[in-house]
């Protein structure tokens, strides 16, 4: 299910110096924020809905389904998202602000920035989420509370730029057949890390908790995310003919691969291949398949790889690539003869061919499934 929003676009303004500050609690040594005044005013608020994509990324899943991703490709990775700014205006004489963000109307679970600045930058944020903020203005002698402003980020895929790596995004955010959805920040998928700095890997690590480096490519003797992160290398089968998912030689190497997936402690998982198209595409569609995701997401999800320096590196045809060899993964699995729903027939799939049992294929489910309120 595909929801179209329309998005508003912002004024970008300076970004903020951030304070470091406890992300929960209470505010220290600080007058109690008992006043509570509207004089505060801040946008984004209320119903606007912000995109989060840039250039032709934006374009091309904005209107997915009515062009052709060729026609957006120009070279380079547009991936890196926009950040949201939030800016605000109070009485003059504020020594600085508070600003708690939270995915609840109640402002539960706040994450907290301390600033002296009237604006901030948001990273890091989901796609399709409704997010709530105040805006704390702690003065010698008081502290202003502003209302609680809300804003919504657009349902669009979820890009993710880590410096040195291609294609990269969240696996996640995407609405399931039954009007639930795929977790954010779970599953992140792309090209080979090697490329990337320490420093580059060491943030994405520190920004997005990535515990496992699930590599594809094979033969690799140790992860470039050095020690912290559990490393798991396999030679990845990728769609369906040739070295595809029905190849004995590369069973156990599937097996392995939704293996990881079932283990809890695994996550969040950074998986990728050499190009984050291929053997990334097909693990990555046989996970979102089992959890529900419908055929349009199924095919954005992977053609999205067209639109990044390493997708292209081989100068596939993307229309050869979409229409025939993903879409036959998409048909094999279509037509397997047991089961009702696509989710249904990759249960079975993986259940029959590979082994994997039952309970493995719930655990994946109930990690990477959240519950929608009907």
């Amino acid at each position: 299910m595909r929801k179209k929003l329309l998005c508003l676009s912002m004024a970008a303004v300076m970004s903020a110096t951030i304070l470091p500050v406890a992300t929960s609690g209470t505010l220290a040594d600080s007058p109690a924020a008992t006043n509570y005044q509207q004089t505060i005013f801040s946008t984004p608020s209320d119903e606007n809905i912000v995109n989060l994509l840039d250039g032709n990324v934006y374009e091309f899943a904005a209107n997915y389904g009515l062009y052709k991703s060729e026609e957006y490709y120009d070279g380079t990775d547009q991936y890196a998202p926009k950040p949201v700014t939030l800016s605000w205006e109070s009485e003059e004489g504020a020594g600085y602000y508070v600003l708690n963000l939270s995915k609840n109307a109640d402002m539960s679970n706040p994450e907290r920035f301390v600033t002296l600045d009237t604006s901030l930058q948001l990273e890091n944020l989901f796609m399709g989420t409704k997010y709530y903020y105040q805006v704390i203005a702690v003065f010698a002698d008081k502290t202003v509370k502003s209302r609680i402003f809300k804003f919504e980020t657009a349902y669009l895929p979820r890009t993710v730029y880590v410096e040195g790596i291609s294609n990269t995004r969240d696996m996640g955010g995407y609405y399931t057949t039954d009007g639930n959805r795929i977790r954010q920040g779970m599953v992140f998928r792309g090209g080979e890390a090697d490329t990337a700095s320490k420093e580059s890997l060491e943030k994405f690590i520190r920004d997005h908790g990535i515990k496992t480096d699930l590599d594809l490519r094979g033969e690799i003797s140790s992860s470039p995310f050095g020690s912290s992160v559990n490393f798991v290398n396999v030679s990845a089968p990728y769609y369906v003919m040739g070295n595809g998912i029905l190849n004995e030689s590369y069973k156990q190497a599937l097996i392995t691969e939704v293996k990881t997936f079932a283990n809890p402690d695994n996550y969040p998982i950074y998986v990728h291949c050499s190009l984050g198209r291929d053997r990334t595409g097909t693990i990555c569609f046989l996970i979102n398949a089992l959890c529900g995701v419908g055929y349009m997401d199924l095919f954005l999800d992977y053609e999205l790889s067209f639109l990044s320096v390493k997708g292209c590196l081989d100068n596939a045809s993307p229309a050869n690539m979409v229409g025939n060899i993903f879409g036959s993964l998409y048909s094999y699995i279509k037509g397997y003869d047991e089961g009702e729903t696509l989710a249904e027939k990759t249960a079975a799939f993986m259940r029959n061919y590979l082994g994997i049992t039952q309970e493995e294929i719930d655990s994946i489910r109930s990690i990477m499934i959240e519950e929608v309120a009907k």
